[in-house]
């Protein structure tokens, strides 16, 4: 600010002026400082701009002085508002505010407005604008205070009308007396409230309209805390009165829900419950004991079911601020409550299209009433009718989210889409937050209803962020990583419309896109086997020709690594049928299917899970080395009478040594080929030829 930069210039200007004069040098001029109050630039005619080019006062008020304020009158408006200007917290701010309350200066300087203003001197109206800003931006309570006050705050904002920076004067004082109409719903019988309530007001006017673009950052949060505890002041006075509340739910009892008075009392309970956010716990939570007393959810659920959408809005406002303070009694409420009226009416409002943000809100609340970590013992039987009552209404909806085709003939049309897509979404939202949260009851309704299948149904309409909704529900479901889920998936083959889907999508980089992508990597980095088999068998001949990402030939990858790893425990068993079965094993025997790229990998996973040398392999390779030297590289060892040197043959891959039976009823013999030999007819995964199960002592054909 060019308070503070003026103020820290003539520091530095100082200490640089007593420095040259210890050294008998003579100093610079320094240069002219830019002067805030310098207001030459306005454009509003009438003003001479020649009259506000003088110097700045580059040192204010000496700090160890008390700050004396000239007379207020015409001739001394431009030295009052310089000395206002000058002040700074680091030096007679305290002093300033001091020597504008002495003696009434301050009510003084007001009533010369009045004179000015008669005068219509615009020039002298600037400088009193220019006053009046720096007092407000000297961010006391006790100016505020001053200011605000019933008898005062109209010549304030008359002084801030005339500001020079505009081209035309405002009529802030017009719209505060004529415009602003204060509606009393209830009587209220304090004045100490009732002068709470209309200072708080015109502070926000001030903070936000007057002096929104030269207000700083301290005096903005002074003024807005005010505001706040004003509205506290407000809260309490209320709370405190015993007829206060009576008279209203009264009035909420008798008047028609379609009368304006009645809008009127459930907009004033909106703020109300607003305002006691900020209360102290003990407070708040009394404000609701005594709304809950006055039968407050009664009201709401009359408030719920009216056709106007704002009074809606408001009253699943309200719903909110109690569920957050009194969840318990809601729930409790919605239980026990006749026919479930207020439960069915939210049910039925996240079902109901709309654009004026009640879906969005009753989501919202819903998510908070099905919370299962609550304290309360009422959540489990609030989740019990809720999933009994409820929750097929939600999944008809989607059931019916495509109309089909009635005739053979209209088969080729494309199906027309049925609800709100808006609608579906949020729906899909709630279900994934059923699946996050609760465990058992959503799984076994996902199964018997089949929820999974109707969810992704969303595939087939023509909104993007719809399907993209479906796969973020089937990443859900296989984010918990349950094998119940998995196993419903592949049964069902429900992954076959999101793969038809991402295929149809093509390489188009979109949500779509990257949603599918993140899911089949995220089940290879769990190594979710059952659902990568399923993948690869399934889809692995579709999914081969997307180069772009290698996320699917990883995912092939890790398959192989199951199928090798189910061939080296199982005794060397079809490759087919040990990837049907699910083994648990990782691929370390081969990198003959795997790319180039992978290799490395693979092998720094054998050495991080490789075990040491047993006896027999420490045999073999201190007897054999004689005739190493003389052995082609892919000739495999003679083996012995026991059959040993076949079995560590065939267990030994090119990446080193793993892990591999240790019956020796058993014997696994096969070629070993190094990474370098081109991969041959007889080395082909699932050739019979390629491992053999001898008797015990029968040695290979080879």
């Amino acid at each position: 600010e060019t308070i503070g930069c003026n103020y820290i210039w003539e520091q530095i200007h100082s200490v640089q002026t007593q420095y040259s004069n210890s050294k008998g040098e003579v100093t610079r001029a320094s240069p002219r400082v830019v002067d805030e109050f310098d207001v030459s630039g306005g454009t509003r005619p009438g003003i001479n701009e020649d009259s506000f080019s003088e110097e700045c006062y580059n040192e204010g008020p000496d700090p160890g002085m008390p700050v004396e304020f000239p007379a207020p009158d015409l001739n001394n408006l431009a030295e009052v508002a310089k000395i206002i200007h000058s002040a700074t917290a680091a030096r007679n701010h305290e002093k300033v505010v001091a020597a504008l309350l002495k003696k009434g200066y301050l009510r003084k300087l007001l009533e010369l407005f009045r004179t000015v203003e008669d005068l219509e001197d615009a020039e002298s109206l600037a400088y009193i604008f220019k006053a009046l800003k720096g007092v407000v931006l000297l961010n006391d309570t006790n100016i505020f205070e001053f200011i605000l006050s019933e008898e005062n705050v109209m010549d304030v904002v008359g002084a801030l009308e005339y500001d020079p920076e505009l081209t035309s004067k405002q009529n802030h004082r017009a719209f505060l007396r004529d415009s602003v109409v204060f509606k009393e719903v209830v009587p209220i019988t304090d004045p100490n409230i009732l002068a709470k309530i209309h200072q708080t007001y015109r502070i926000g006017y001030l903070k936000d309209v007057i002096l929104a673009r030269v207000l700083d950052d301290a005096s903005f949060n002074t003024l807005s805390s005010l505001v706040l505890f004003n509205n506290v002041v407000v809260a309490l006075g209320l709370q405190n009165d015993p007829n206060f509340f009576r008279e209203l739910f009264s009035r909420l009892q008798t008047h028609d829900p379609d009368s304006v008075e009645w809008k009127d009392l459930i907009s004033f309970l909106q703020e109300l419950c607003n305002i006691a956010k900020f209360l102290q716990p003990a407070h708040r939570s009394q404000l609701f004991s005594t709304l809950t007393s006055h039968s407050i959810l009664e009201v709401l659920t009359r408030a719920v079911g009216v056709n106007d959408a704002a009074t809606r809005l408001r009253a699943l406002d309200i719903l909110l601020a109690c569920l957050n303070q009194i969840p318990g009694t809601l729930r409790d409420f919605l239980n026990h409550q006749p026919s479930h009226q207020l439960f069915s009416l939210l049910v039925d409002g996240l079902l109901t299209h709309d654009q004026d943000g009640i879906q969005e809100q009753t989501l919202e609340i819903l998510r908070l009433l099905l919370d299962p970590d609550s304290p309360e013992q009422s959540v489990n039987l609030f989740l019990e009718t809720f999933y009994e009552k409820y929750v097929d209404q939600l999944v008809a909806a989607l059931t019916h989210c495509l109309t089909p085709n009635s005739t053979a003939a209209d088969k080729s049309k494309p199906i027309q889409p049925q609800g709100s897509a808006s609608t579906l979404n949020l729906i899909v939202e709630l279900l994934c937050f059923c699946v996050r949260y609760h465990s058992y009851r959503i799984k076994y309704y996902v199964l018997r209803n089949n929820v999974v299948e109707k969810v992704l149904k969303l595939t087939q309409r023509p909104e993007r962020f719809l399907v993209v909704s479906a796969v973020r529900f089937l990443r859900t479901c296989i984010g918990l990583k349950d094998e119940f889920y998995h196993r419903y998936l592949t049964k069902n083959n429900l992954f076959a419309p999101v793969i038809e889907v991402f295929l149809s999508n093509g390489d188009r980089y979109n949500l779509l896109n990257s949603a599918v992508i993140e899911m089949v990597d995220f089940i290879r980095r769990e190594n979710i086997k059952s659902l990568i088999a399923h993948l690869v068998e399934q889809f692995g001949t579709k999914l081969e020709g997307i180069n772009y990402v290698d996320t699917f030939q990883l995912l092939k990858v890790r398959y192989e690594q199951h199928l090798e790893g189910r061939e080296l425990q199982g005794g060397g068993g079809n490759g087919a049928d040990g990837g049907a079965s699910g083994g648990s094993a990782p691929d370390t025997s081969s990198t003959a299917a795997h790319p180039q790229g992978f290799r490395g990998m693979d092998g720094r996973r054998q050495r991080r899970e490789g075990r040491g040398l047993d006896k027999d392999e420490e045999d073999y390779f201190s007897t054999g080395s004689d005739d190493s030297d003389d052995e082609s590289p892919h000739h495999p060892a003679q083996p012995s009478a026991s059959g040993s040197s076949e079995r560590e043959t065939a267990a030994r891959g090119p990446l080193g040594l793993v892990d591999y039976r240790d019956e020796e009823d058993e014997p696994l013999i096969g070629p070993s080929r190094p990474p370098s030999e081109p991969e041959t007819v007889g080395h082909k995964r699932g050739d019979t030829n390629k491992l053999k199960l001898l008797p015990d002592g029968e040695a290979a054909p080879w």
